[in-house]
């Protein structure tokens, strides 16, 4: 989820080390990649990241585990964490409540509120529905049919 800014950060640490040894050629680049580094708020991920994860239920130790060493369901979490951390223009949910307590139920709820972007949510969740939606897609006898507001507006 984070290839560039990894290797952006690597390739920052390998041309400060080349011109600490004094290699005047490498300063162009350094500059370049610092720019790029602050144009993807490099230094805002991992905290972006934790608060995300944070949000979902994750302790702080839980946090700094690998993915593999969580069950099931949260590792579902964990692939959840990192499509809001993406923040795709187009995001989809497929029963995103599932799995969930209801804690990091409302943090979802509040997080995808303020979404700037398009979300697409498959979802018996009506309340989650009702708080996160403003237009509603219903698909009958294989044609859609669109919707202005929430769940409660439509039925």
């Amino acid at each position: 989820a984070d290839v560039k800014r990894t290797e952006l950060m690597k390739e920052c640490k390998e041309l400060e080390d080349k011109a600490e040894k004094g290699d005047t050629e490498v300063q162009d680049r350094l500059t370049e990649v610092y720019e790029e580094l602050k144009a993807i708020g490099a230094d805002s991920a991992e905290p972006r990241a934790r608060r995300i994860l944070a949000g979902l239920g994750f302790t702080k130790k839980m946090q700094d585990r690998p993915t593999n060493s969580f069950s099931g369901g949260w590792r579902m979490r964990v692939s959840l964490a990192r499509a809001l951390f993406l923040e795709p223009t187009l995001l989809l949910l497929d029963e995103p409540t599932n799995h969930l307590d209801l804690n990091a139920v409302i943090w979802l709820d509040n997080y995808l509120q303020g979404w700037k972007k398009t979300l697409l949510i498959v979802s018996h969740d009506q309340s989650f529905l009702d708080n996160v939606c403003n237009e509603i897609i219903h698909l009958d006898n294989l044609k859609l049919h669109y919707y202005k507001g929430n769940y409660s507006m439509f039925k």
